[in-house]
């Protein structure tokens, strides 16, 4: 535990901590006496009233601090600059499709880390695949009841499983079932790849999780397509071969899943009024099929694995609409060509944009730029992978083709991106943060402004821009004032 640095980000004004004279960048050794390796540690040893901490300062001096709080629901005031204390325990296996394995070297470093720990499970929906728990970890797990965790599990046949995940394949299933038989919930994953965990093999899969000793912990189980990139292993693009991954089959095999999901989707729904099993949106969109209705989500379960993402975006366009056609209904509109703002969107979201701006009538409003994925290439067209070098080369592209078709009012034209594409320090996945993007986007000539990823985000990016464009248009007007005056 020597490495064990439980860093303080920063504390709430007047809360116990602050009150005690802890700093910002001092570290906590111990909490009761106990060394805490992880924020987890940090929730089970200071579930009290009182605490004894040994405080570490910037200069190494350690020294004791009572802290007092007069009830269990107020906060002790402090964040820590780290979810996890001590080393990050990272995968082992040999999955053959890796994601972290298909980067690109200019990829942001931080994206290489293939983490494989229970604890970033249970604190940031990590999925993880049980297969280097030692008997500590599972014991902690019991005890400190760290649950529901999240599996990558893909198949159950012994064969596909070793073919998938590699050598260390076997013991999961061993952990996953000690687990359960312990109390442990889990959220299920299943990478489906064509021809390998399909079909019969993921008969079996659901078959094995359904089993009664399993099913009362399994809360969920989530079905995604597998991504791949154009840096994609040798093994995993002869194995993309095989199994015939090529865009014409897409749609017949999105189909194909789509009805043999449906299938138990509809039994548990009569069993238990719970969908429980759910495909990730791709199927859908690349089947060209309806989305569910948002009751058969359960509560958007695996929302961040890309379960239930669109219909989210739609309803929440829904329920903004007023908003939305307000601030629509402030920008010019003098027809086709003339629109003042060009809303960007990777390529998996054409088409539901396109159906959201027919929908609120934004014809010579608002136009839509789908960006290409050239960063990952493959079949990566999610809008939250998109790389600031896509962003910029499509920017270019669609700026010079607006000017050679003569697009009124390129000077007051803007684009608007969701600023999903950056992870929560600001950074994209090249390693651009905004104001970098923003000023290579100003040496092209366009402007180009981030907003919230939700229809709050895009109204209030349209109302600065009506507020930019008049403030525009007011400052010309009395230019030429002057001018005549003059």
């Amino acid at each position: 535990m020597s490495n064990t640095v439980a860093r303080i980000e920063s504390l709430e004004a007047d809360s116990p901590a602050d009150r005690a004279g802890i700093k910002a960048g001092e570290c906590v050794h111990s909490v009761n006496g106990q060394v805490i390796s992880d924020y987890i540690d940090w929730l089970w040893e200071s579930d009290s009233t009182e605490l004894e901490l040994e405080i570490t300062d910037r200069q190494g001096k350690t020294r004791p601090v009572i802290l007092q709080r007069d009830s269990l629901q107020e906060g002790w005031g402090i964040s820590f600059d780290e979810l996890v204390f001590d080393a990050v325990h990272t995968c082992e296996n040999d999955c053959v499709f890796c994601f972290m394995r298909q980067l690109p070297a200019t990829a942001r470093k931080t994206l290489c880390m293939r983490d494989d720990d229970y604890r970033l499970s249970f604190l940031q929906g990590n999925f993880i695949t049980l297969t280097n728990l030692t008997a500590e970890d599972k014991q902690r797990i019991i005890e400190q009841r760290i649950s529901p965790l999240r599996l990558s599990l893909h198949a159950v046949s012994d064969e596909v499983r070793q073919q998938l995940i590699g050598k260390n394949h076997a013991v999961a299933l061993e952990n996953l079932d000690e687990l359960i038989a312990a109390g442990i919930d889990f959220h299920i994953q299943i990478v489906l790849v064509p021809g390998i965990n399909d079909g019969e093999e993921l008969e079996r899969t659901l078959a094995y999780l359904k089993d009664a000793k399993r099913l009362p912990h399994i809360v969920s189980v989530g079905i995604v397509p597998l991504a791949f990139t154009d840096f994609a292993q040798a093994k995993l693009k002869e194995l993309l071969n095989s199994a015939s991954m090529v865009p014409a089959d897409r749609e017949i095999w999105a189909k194909s899943v789509i009805d043999q999901v449906q299938k138990h989707q509809f039994k548990e729904f009569e069993e238990r009024e719970l969908t429980w099993v759910y495909l990730a949106d791709e199927f859908y969109i690349h089947a060209h099929a309806p989305f569910p209705l948002a009751e058969f989500y359960d509560g958007f379960p695996q929302l961040e694995n890309g379960i239930g993402m669109v219909l989210d975006f739609v309803e929440d366009i829904r329920d903004s609409l007023n908003e939305l056609q307000a601030a629509l209904g402030k920008l010019p509109q003098n027809g086709p060509g003339t629109e003042t703002v060009t809303i960007v969107c990777g390529e998996l979201l054409t088409q539901t944009w396109l159906g959201v701006l027919g929908g609120i009538h934004a014809g010579g409003k608002l136009r839509l730029l789908p960006v290409k994925n050239r960063f990952f290439g493959g079949n990566v067209s999610v809008t939250g992978l998109l790389a600031g070098s896509d962003l910029l080369r499509a920017l270019k592209l669609d700026y010079d083709y607006l000017r050679n078709e003569g697009h009124a009012g390129l000077d007051r034209h803007l684009y608007v991106i969701p600023d999903c594409i950056f992870n929560d320090d600001g950074i994209s996945l090249d390693d651009l943060d905004a104001q970098h993007l923003i000023a290579e986007a100003a040496k092209l000539g366009v402007s180009i402004q981030f907003y919230a990823a939700n229809a709050a985000g895009l109204v209030a990016a349209l109302d600065a821009h009506v507020s930019v464009v008049a403030d525009t248009a007011a400052l010309a007007a009395a230019a030429d004032v002057s001018t005549e005056e003059a």
